[in-house]
Formats: structure tokens, C-alpha cells, sequence
């Protein structure tokens, strides 16, 4: 969709360790970006004192009185039967991580001295445990425990056991309370705090739905388990050229295809994320034609019988009119026809299949015009024809949409639903993707979209990068924005999400740092501006240089930096970003290597001496040329130029050769 414009799996003990690192970063304001909006932790929503940073930030939480519970002694885990098996397994890993014992039992009974407890279960079941801590009756848990995938956890010392108790309104809500245990750790103790939490947005997750080379089985693994990690629900498996999806929808898949479909169906329910499979037909479908019908039919018939039970129908990217005699002669010629025809086989697909099956969630599509939130005849005809339970996705007044507010939501609800009624709206959104940019990376925090979006639509999920773990930032960050908007803090979230994938090494934090600030810029967006560190230190450096005055270093002590990237960030505790940025990671140095030598040849020829001086030039040329080389492959523009921040770097070099003329 997104080509429209012109322009290992980690394990739990490894995500318990960061998370508790990101809570230390972010408050010591480990990573600063140059923008920021307001909301995040102080106010409603946000957290208190004595309570770690969490992410997604809760909708209340609160430091509560009493003593920490440690998780490094024997533990019970009194989980009831029916209580969620994953969270019961992430519990005592958990534990594990910490040094602890976990004992999984349906009741506490004839506890051991010394020993600590974790209740964990569904509201109902968590209740007498509840009623022991004396917190049944706040009315912030009421309403946790009364919404879809809510959750609440208090501690406390009942019986003089130390007891934390986490109760979800449904086993979404019993996962999402240990996704949030893990931050409250702190030296193998639980934080004592009473939270009470839930999601704003119904839908919240990814779309693997750009051009370019799809994701490996392992990276989509990798994703899912990372987007059930931050809360999130949905992972559409929507890869642009998959020629299954588009070119070939007709054709079933292979056997050992669809045992690789079943592990990430797996993998997702594991994660509490929904897997949600988009067919999209639209390149060469006859919307009249029964035989096609029944093709789409089987097709999904045949992921049904896998688990999976979320479809997408996008029509996006597709001709615009329609295109066999049979529509011609049914329905027509023009816009508004071809949304008739369209409406017709949803309609059909949602009546012979959706309907037709138990636990299936509301077919979802995606309109051949699907950005821009004014009435067109096609928009008005689609509304009108379509039935009124298909959600409509969408990405906002334009393909790739550099702010999407509330109210243009709301009126693209309005245009594709009727005078009646308005459609349900979940926003396919076009960032960090980069299929129409194959040699940017866009790294920026998540910015531009209104805090209270959740007023007008279903939900959001992100369209991310070709590089799936460089993508991993920006799904932290929407998986914040989506669920707490009011309290997301673009610069605290960034935080957080690049403390988690660094890991604890201050000096991988610096190099993370400064490969992102070479990544910050969106397309030219003026609250993206590139590079924005590096550029402070360019124009420190030739003020200093100019008045002559001492230099402060900074600029060469980057340039170092710069230069040991490719040993630094394969130390990331998440490796994959490493693997997937190499390329930029590579002239990123020769860049670091250009700007150091380029400072030498500045000063060899402030003190007259014209042999190093010209010496270093060379240097400098020789690694402006080696960092403009092509060496991103892609999978149809061949191999391109990584870009990355050099409007800064490559201008900085140009103009130290300019005070430097060739001898």
C-alpha cells in the first residue's frame, strides 16, 4: 500500500532484564530526541512515585504500602484451574530469572515459612485474593477487571506471606498483568504498587504489509512474540509480495507452507495476539463470478482449519475500475460502481464464510481509495452497499500520513458508513515503513497522531520497515499510543524502547544513541529534523573552529563512535538490529571515519603543515566515496545507497575539503 507515494526469539529472562533497565534509563533520561508532546508520566494515567516507568503506560498506578514481594526465594504461583498456561509459564520463568523456586499450585495451602506467593487468574477467581489485600473495593480495579483485556496487580502481606495477586478480566488480561510484573521488578523483588489497568484501543498491533522482501519465518516469530510483550493483539499477515496473498490468491498452500502458517498461528496465540490473514484478490478478481468467490472461500476455509479466526480483505493498490465483462455487464463502469461490485463479494465472502463460523471476528477490508477522509462517489456507494458489520481500514488523509487527528477520523467514519451509521475504523498506518524509500530508515519516535484517537476508531496498527528489528522501536511505540494515548510521551516511549533492545552496556547505549540520531529524519517532516545530536556538534565545532578557541571534542569523539559501530551494536541485547541495519551500520564508520580525518586535514592546515594536511584530504575523499557506495540490495530497484543523516555528514565533509583546496 505504502508504495503509493512518489518519494530469535529473545527469551523472557532477557526481556525482564531490560525491562527493569528501560524503567532506570528512561528516568535518568538515558536518550533524548529533539521533540516531545505533552502527557506521559506525570498527571492521570501516568506513574507515581515509587513506581517503576511502565510501558504501556497503565491507566492508573499507584505505590502502594508495605514491603516488596521477592521472587528469589520458593514461590508459589496459585494459578486456578482454567488460568492462562502461557502467563502460568512466563510467572515461573520469572522466577527462575530471578534465582527463585516456582511452585505452580490450584490453592495456597500450608505455605512453607519464608516463602512468597503470585496469584494469578481471571477477576472471579482472583477475588478472595483480592479481598485479602483489602483492595476488592477501589474503584480504579472495578473497572479494570470490568473492560476487555484489563488487569490489575496489589501486593501485600496477608498471613505474612508476601502476595502479589494479578487479576484479568479475561486471560488477554491475566497475560498483559505479567507483561507489566516484569517491570516492577527490581532486584528480585515486585515494586509494591496497586495497578489498575486496560486498553483504550480495541485493536492495536502490526501489519506486515509493505513491498519488498517479506520477512523470514523467524523475524515474523520474533515480532509476535515482541508485540505480545508491549500489550499488543493483532499481527496481519499481509506481506505485498507474497505471491499467496496477491499475484496467486487462487492457490492453496503447500503442506510444509502451511506448517509454517501454523507455528506463527501458534506462536501468536502463545502471545496473545490474534494472527489475522489478508487475502487480497483484487489484481485480477471478477467480483461477479461465482468460481471466484468459492476460490476466496477455500482459501480461508484452508487457514480456518489452522486457528486462525481474523480476515482482511484489501482491495488496495489495485485498478481502479472494474475489470472482466461479467462486473461490466453487472454492475457497470466507473468509481462507484467498482465499489458496488466490491461491496457485492465482501458481502457475499462475509455471508458464505464470516458468518458461517464459530469465534470469527468481523471481516476487515481495505477500500481500492482508502486515504483521505472527504465523501467521493465511490466512498458514498461503498458505505451505502457494504454490510455494516466489515471494518474498514485505513490510512489517514493521505497514503503516508504525517498527522492523523481525531476528527478526520471521525469523518472517515462517516463517509464510509452511512447517514445512519458510521463504519468502524481501524488505521492502517504507514510508519516507519520504508518500501517507497529503500535506502532511509526511519527511526524517529511515533509522532503526529491525536492522543485521543481512540474516540473515533476501532483501533491501529502499524505498517513497519522492511527491516523487521529496526522496526521494533516504533511497534513500542505504538503499542503505547495505542494503548493509553492520553499519556503517551513520544521521547519518554523512544526512551524506553531503545533501552530494552541495547541492554545494559553504556557503551552499546552510545552507540545506539548515535545510529539513531542518524535515522531521525520522516520525510523531511519539520518535527523529524535529521540527525539532530550530529548537527549540534557540527555547529559547535566550526563555531569554535572559526573564533579559534579551543575545541570541546565533541565532534571527533562522535566521529569515533561512529566508527566503532560495527563492533558495538552486534552487542545490542537484541542482535537483530545489528543484522538489519548493517549496511547503514557500514557507512555510518566510513562517514565517522571521513569526519575524523577530515578534522586532522582542518588542522594540519591551521598549523602550515600542507604535506598532512593534503594527506589527510585524500583520507577524507577516499571515505566520502566508499560511504556513498551502493550496498543495500532490495528486491526490485537492485542495490541502492544506504542513506543516513547525510545532509549533515556528507556537508560537513564537503565544506572541510572547501577550506582545504587541493595543493
Amino acid at each position: 500500500m505504502s508504495e503509493a507515494p512518489a518519494k530469535r526469539r529473545r527469551s523472557v529472562l532477557l526481556l525482564v532484564a531490560a525491562g527493569v533497565l528501560a524503567a532506570a534509563l528512561v528516568v535518568a533520561g538515558w536518550f533524548v530526541v529533539s521533540r516531545d508532546r505533552p502527557g506521559g508520566t506525570g498527571g492521570p494515567g501516568g506513574n507515581m512515585a515509587g513506581v517503576p516507568s511502565i510501558f504501556p503506560v497503565p491507566q492508573h498506578a499507584r505505590a502502594a504500602t508495605g514491603a516488596a514481594v521477592p521472587l528469589t526465594g520458593h514461590v508459589y504461583v496459585v494459578a486456578p484451574p482454567g488460568t492462562d498456561q502461557a502467563s502460568i509459564a512466563a510467572v515461573q520463568d520469572l522466577v527462575t530469572g530471578t534465582g527463585g523456586t516456582a511452585e505452580v499450585v490450584a490453592q495456597l495451602a500450608n505455605p512453607r515459612d519464608g516463602a512468597a506467593a503470585v496469584h494469578l487468574g481471571t477477576g472471579s477467581a482472583m477475588g478472595p485474593a483480592l479481598k485479602a489485600l483489602r483492595v476488592d473495593g477501589d474503584s480504579s480495579l472495578r473497572d479494570a477487571l470490568g473492560r476487555a483485556e484489563g488487569y490489575a496487580i496489589a501486593t501485600g502481606q496477608p498471613d505474612g506471606i508476601p502476595t502479589a495477586v494479578l487479576a484479568g478480566r479475561d486471560n488477554d488480561g491475566v497475560f498483559h498483568a505479567v507483561q507489566t510484573l516484569r517491570q516492577l521488578l527490581k532486584a528480585g523483588s515486585v515494586a509494591p504498587v496497586l495497578v489498575s489497568d486496560w486498553p483504550l484501543m480495541q485493536t492495536r498491533g502490526v501489519i506486515e504489509g509493505f513491498y519488498g522482501t517479506p520477512w523470514s519465518h523467524q523475524a515474523r516469530l520474533d515480532v509476535i512474540e515482541f508485540a505480545g510483550s508491549q500489550k499488543m493483539n493483532t499481527y496481519i499477515y499481509s506481506p505485498k509480495d507474497d505471491p499467496l496473498l496477491r499475484d496467486k490468491w487462487r492457490e492453496l498452500y503447500t503442506d510444509q507452507e502451511l506448517e509454517e502458517l501454523r507455528e506463527l498461528i501458534d506462536a501468536a496465540a502463545a502471545n496473545h495476539v490474534r494472527f489475522s490473514y489478508a487475502l487480497s484478490p483484487g489484481i485480477d478478481v471478477c467480483y461477479s463470478r461465482e468460481a471466484d468467490l468459492e476460490d476466496a472461500v477455500a482459501k480461508l476455509e484452508s487457514l480456518y482449519a489452522l486457528g486462525v479466526r481474523s480476515y482482511v480483505i484489501p482491495l488496495d493498490d489495485i485498478a481502479t475500475k472494474v475489470q472482466c465483462a461479467e462486473d461490466l455487464r453487472e454492475f457497470g463502469a466507473g468509481q462507484a460502481n467498482l465499489a458496488k461490485a466490491q461491496a457485492s463479494f465482501l458481502n457475499d465472502v462475509n455471508e458464505k464464510f464470516i458468518s458461517a463460523k464459530d469465534g470469527v471476528l468481523p471481516l476487515e477490508t481495505v477500500p481500492t481509495f482508502y486515504n483521505g477522509s472527504p465523501s467521493t462517489p465511490y466512498k458514498r456507494e461503498l458505505g451505502q452497499a457494504l454490510n455494516p458489520g466489515i471494518v474498514v481500514q485505513w490510512t489517514g488523509e493521505d497514503v503516508v500520513s504525517h498527522r492523523i487527528t481525531r476528527k478526520s477520523a471521525e469523518t472517515a467514519g462517516q463517509t464510509y458508513g452511512t447517514p445512519d451509521a458510521s463504519r468502524s475504523i481501524v488505521i492502517w498506518d504507514n510508519y516507519p515503513v520504508n518500501d517507497f524509500s529503500h535506502d532511509h530508515l526511519f527511526l524517529a519516535p511515533v509522532i503526529g497522531r491525536d492522543a485521543d484517537l481512540h474516540r473515533s476508531i476501532h483501533g491501529i496498527v502499524t505498517n513497519p520497515m522492511i527491516q523487521p528489528y529496526l522496526s521494533l522501536p516504533a511497534i513500542f511505540n505504538y503499542a503505547d499510543l495505542s494503548w493509553n494515548g492520553p499519556a503517551y510521551n513520544a521521547s519518554n516511549s523512544m526512551n524506553a524502547a531503545l533501552a530494552l533492545l541495547a541492554g545494559p552496556d553504556p557503551e552499546v547505549q552510545a552507540a545506539v544513541r548515535a545510529f539513531v540520531d542518524l535515522n531521525q529524519d520522516w520525510q523531511d517532516d519539520e518535527l523529524t529534523p535529521s540527525a539532530p545530536e550530529l548537527r549540534r556538534d557540527i555547529d559547535q565545532f566550526w563555531a569554535e573552529y572559526d573564533a579559534g578557541t579551543q575545541h570541546s571534542g565533541a565532534l571527533r569523539n562522535r566521529a569515533g563512535l561512529l566508527q566503532r559501530l560495527p563492533a558495538l551494536l552486534p552487542r545490542m541485547a537484541e542482535p537483530g538490529f545489528a543484522l538489519d541495519g548493517s549496511t547503514w551500520v557500514a557507512a555510518a564508520a566510513e562517514y565517522g571515519r571521513g569526519v575524523e580525518e577530515a578534522l586532522t586535514m582542518l588542522e594540519a592546515a591551521k598549523r602550515g603543515d600542507t604535506e598532512a594536511a593534503t594527506a589527510a584530504r585524500t583520507r577524507v575523499q577516499d571515505a566520502l566515496k566508499t560511504a556513498g557506495a551502493k550496498t543495500q540490495p532490495t528486491l526490485e530497484l537492485g542495490v541502492v545507497t544506504p542513506v543516513l543523516g547525510n545532509s549533515e555528514l556528507a556537508s560537513f565533509l564537503e565544506r572541510a575539503l572547501q577550506r582545504v583546496p587541493a595543493g
